[in-house]
Parts: C-alpha cells; sequence; structure tokens
C-alpha cells in the first residue's frame, strides 16, 4: 500500500514564505516525489484571524503560479475556527466564497484546519457536531472540483473522545481527517499508535501532519536540518497520507524535506538525506546534533580511562570541518546558525587542546621513532583562562547548535476533554555536545598533574613490555606496536603512526 497524499504543509507560525520561495520549495520537492502541498501559514491573517476577507487579485495570481509552475496538486487551508457559527449562512457563505476564490485558482485540496482552538468551557461534543456537520456541508459544497481534507481540534493522541465521536459519526468518508502522533511534536510514530487513531476515529486511517522538521514557536532556536528517524516505514498502510509541516526557513527545509521524501518513496531517509545535504553535510550535522553528540558522549565515556585520545581524534575531525564548514546557498536564512558553529566548533577545539595539555602522551613515527609528551602547564593555564572568558559568552547565544541545550518542544498531548497533557520530553535540555566537552575537559583539568608530577617518571610499554626512555623524552618502540604511556595514575593509549591531534 502506498501513500495517498505524501508530500509537505506551509503551516508554522512565523513569517509565511513568498510565492518565490514556495515555487522553489515545491520544484525540489517533486523532483524528489513529493504530489501534494498545502498552504496554511498560521500567521497569514487571510487564513486564519481574518479569514472572511477575500485574497486580492495579486495573491491569487500566486496560487495560480505554484498550480501552473509545480507538478504537485496545490491544496488550500483555511482556519475559521476562532469565531465561525458553523450554523450561521453568512459565515457559511463566507467561507464558501473564500474557499471558491482558491478553487478557481486550479486548486486540488481543500483543507479545512479547526485546529489549536481554546478548549476552556467548550461542550465537546457539540463542538465535535458542529464541526462535523460544517465539514460535511464544505464537502457537498466543492463537488468534485476539489478534494477535502479535515484538521480538527482534537488531532494529537489515540484514544476516543466524544469529540472524535462525533466527527466519526457525520464527516463523509472521503475527508481525511488530520492527527500529528500522539504529541504535537514526536521523536517517533509507529504503526500501533497509527490503528489506535484509526479506531478512535470509527476505523478511518488518519492522515499524518508530521511536525517535522518544524521549528516554530518554541523551537525557534533550532534549525532541524537532520534527517527524517523514528516513522515505522510501513505507515503507509495505515495511515491515508503523509504532510511533513516545515520550516520557517524555506531554503533550509529543503534538506530535511528531501529525507522525508525518501521515506515516503520507501527509501532509506538518512540516505536520501546524505544525498541532499552533499556539501552542506557538516553544516547540517552541526544543526542537527546527533552526530557531535554521540562523538562527544565517546569522549566522555573514554575521559578518564587509557583510550582518551581515540575518542578525542575522530571529534576533534568533525570539529576541524565545522569550524571553517558553509551555508552556501541558505545565505540570509542560515547565517546567525553558522556563525555559532563555527564559535562552537573553535572553543569546543580549545577544550580538546586543554585536555591534550593536561594528559600525558607519545608521538610517534612508522618506524617506531618516538617522544613522549608530557602535560604542559603553560599551555593549561591559556587556554584554560581562555575559556573561561570565551564559554559563558558564546554559550549564551540565542541560536542552538551542536544538540540541545535549554528549550522547550511541543511534546504534549490532550486529555478527553481537550485540555492540554505536558509531556517529560517537552524539556529539552543537557544533550549539547560542546557543553558535554566542556565538562570532560574541566573534570580532567581538575585532575591535572603538578608542574612537578607532571616533569616525574614518565614510562612507555609496548605490550607489558617496558620502552627504554631516554632524559630527552625520545625513545625507540618496536615499529607498529601499540603502546601505553604512564604519568602517575594518567594512562594514554597510543596507535603509531600518531601525531598530537590539536
Amino acid at each position: 500500500m502506498t501513500w495517498g497524499i505524501r508530500g509537505l504543509i506551509e503551516g508554522f507560525y512565523g513569517r509565511p514564505w513568498t510565492w518565490e520561495e514556495r515555487l522553489d520549495v515545491l520544484v525540489s520537492c517533486a523532483a524528489n516525489g513529493m504530489t501534494h502541498y498545502v498552504y496554511a501559514p498560521k500567521d497569514d491573517p487571510k487564513h486564519r484571524a481574518a479569514w472572511r476577507d477575500p485574497y486580492t487579485s495579486r495573491e491569487l495570481d500566486g496560487f495560480r503560479l505554484l498550480v501552473d509552475r509545480s507538478d504537485m496538486t496545490i491544496g488550500f487551508g483555511i482556519s475559521p475556527g476562532l469565531d465561525i457559527d458553523p450554523a450561521r449562512d453568512a459565515d457559511r457563505s463566507a467561507l464558501a466564497d473564500k474557499v471558491d476564490q482558491a478553487v478557481s485558482c486550479g486548486i486540488g485540496l481543500v483543507v479545512l484546519a479547526l485546529d489549536d482552538l481554546p478548549p476552556a468551557g467548550v461542550d465537546l461534543a457539540g463542538r465535535g457536531r458542529d464541526h462535523a456537520v460544517l465539514t460535511a456541508w464544505l464537502r457537498n459544497h466543492l463537488g468534485a472540483r476539489s478534494d477535502l481534507a479535515l484538521v480538527p481540534t482534537d488531532y494529537v493522541g489515540t484514544g476516543s473522545s466524544r469529540y472524535l465521536d462525533e466527527l466519526a459519526a457525520v464527516v463523509p468518508a472521503d475527508v481525511p481527517i488530520g492527527w500529528t502522533g500522539v504529541s504535537v511534536v514526536n521523536d517517533e510514530i509507529t504503526v500501533s499508535e497509527a490503528r489506535a487513531r484509526g479506531r478512535s476515529l470509527g476505523g478511518r486511517p488518519p492522515l499524518l501532519w508530521d511536525n517535522f522538521p518544524v521549528n516554530d514557536e518554541l523551537m525557534a532556536d533550532r534549525l532541524f536540518l537532520g534527517p527524517l528517524r523514528g516513522r515505522d516505514p510501513v505507515l503507509a498502510e495505515v495511515c491515508s497520507g503523509y504532510l511533513a509541516n516545515a520550516m520557517v526557513q524555506p531554503r533550509c527545509s529543503k534538506i530535511p524535506l528531501a529525507s522525508v521524501a525518501g521515506y515516503l518513496r520507501g527509501d532509506d531517509p538518512a540516505a536520501a538525506w546524505r544525498q541532499a545535504a552533499g556539501d552542506l553535510r557538516t553544516f547540517a550535522e552541526a544543526c542537527d546534533g546527533t552526530v557531535p553528540l554521540a562523538l562527544a558522549e565517546r569522549l566522555v565515556a573514554e575521559a578518564d580511562g587509557p583510550a582518551w585520545l581515540q575518542a578525542a581524534r575522530p571529534l576533534a575531525d568533525w570539529l576541524t570541518l565545522a569550524a571553517t564548514c558553509t551555508a552556501s546557498g541558505l545565505e540570509g536564512e542560515a547565517d546567525e546558525w553558522l556563525s555559532q558553529v563555527h564559535r562552537e566548533a573553535r572553543i569546543s577545539l580549545s577544550a580538546l587542546r586543554l585536555l591534550q595539555a593536561v594528559r600525558c602522551g607519545a608521538s610517534v613515527d612508522e618506524d617506531g621513532f618516538g617522544r613522549v609528551i608530557r602535560p604542559d602547564a603553560d599551555v593549561v593555564a591559556e587556554e584554560a583562562f581562555g575559556l573561561l572568558i570565551r564559554w559563558p559568552r558564546v554559550r549564551r547565544s540565542p541560536h542552538t547548535v551542536l544538540g540541545s541545550r535549554c528549550g522547550f518542544r511541543p511534546v504534549v498531548g490532550q486529555w478527553s476533554d481537550g485540555s492540554w497533557r505536558f509531556r517529560p520530553e517537552a524539556l529539552d535540555i543537557d544533550r549539547n555536545a560542546t557543553d558535554l566537552i566542556m565538562r570532560a575537559v574541566f573534570a580532567a583539568l581538575a585532575d591535572a598533574p603538578s608542574p612537578e608530577q607532571a616533569a616525574g617518571p614518565i614510562e612507555v610499554l609496548a605490550g607489558s613490555t617496558l620502552v627504554p626512555v631516554a632524559a630527552d623524552d625520545a625513545f625507540q618502540a618496536p615499529p607498529g606496536v601499540m603502546l601505553t604511556v604512564r604519568l602517575g595514575h594518567q594512562r594514554t593509549t597510543v596507535h603509531p603512526p600518531t601525531a598530537p591531534q590539536v
């Protein structure tokens, strides 16, 4: 079974895209196999707050531009729920007029968006009945001119409610009903969850509105440039369609949306992401945070042991790339995040230099000739005091990279009465690579040897055999043999040939 609707929705809070930006994104998504786009920017007054106001001829030309120059079905969302009276003829007439404007431009899908309405003091069954009747009326009004989908007020979770019962009983069977998962934002969405949601809709497969890679409101400090993760590969069997909610930044959105398109094609979303990221991969990894966080976690795990150098090496390699990475083509959208990536990569490299200066080690060539590297008190002092001054300023940036630091995500569900249910995952803190590096390095600094200890006896072992160390700290070891350098309680494993990494 394949997805019926497979595409994206411009459904965020924030500056709506321009028509040219929309077309650019749509051309990219269509080339990757997506079939649908839905116009539904929350902060377009004529979409929501001023939904009765007709579009100007220039705005209608924008819809025609998308219809004529893209290979996608163009959807039009309207969100009248804040003040519409579904039983009032004048309101129905206003809704019909507004929808007809869009349909006359070639719109193939109308989305009645009745989401994000205040639940307090509301008769949920009555609201559900009103929304269901309004949806059925609009379906009849559209006839064969356009398809219709509904985004309900109760759009998260898997359980039934009085509101959903009314929708299931009245909304026409050919109108898919939107669902975001068990929360507004989800780390994973499973088939069992989608099936449960379908049961709460009387057996109707849900239309998945996936809030990825959206970064509005609470998440505006992040650019979610990584690949789609955690979506069951066979969700298409139990859902009527899929719409990815894009980011406020249109050109940035194209990278994660390419991953979504790969998933919708049945391909590996990570492989599709790598192809789309291309030369932007390091920057995208920095904004996503998963890769640097994994490298930093490995360093933390090995920081007190002899393999710290092997853990530091790939991290230093990645940070070196990140310190000079580019975001070509994303100018004007990603500038602040790019600058923050550069700052954090550079300061993290300084932290690794400090760690290297605190620990013993060795530089060894391919013939086994080497020289011991002792802790360097001068470098320790220079780097440590520099970090004390620089790091707090860098860390306080409003643009978050290399993983979450201190933020919130709308990982919230709904109770059966429509009120919001907050989940612990909504608090998104302390999963940042740079922070982990700094903590590990300053813990090592606290355990640094004194200058007297650093100048004391140092040993090099090839396996269990001591290698003589000369007065100038030079030594000759068997070529290619792994070495262990010992200074007091410090141990460092060295794999020749090798030199200091940072």
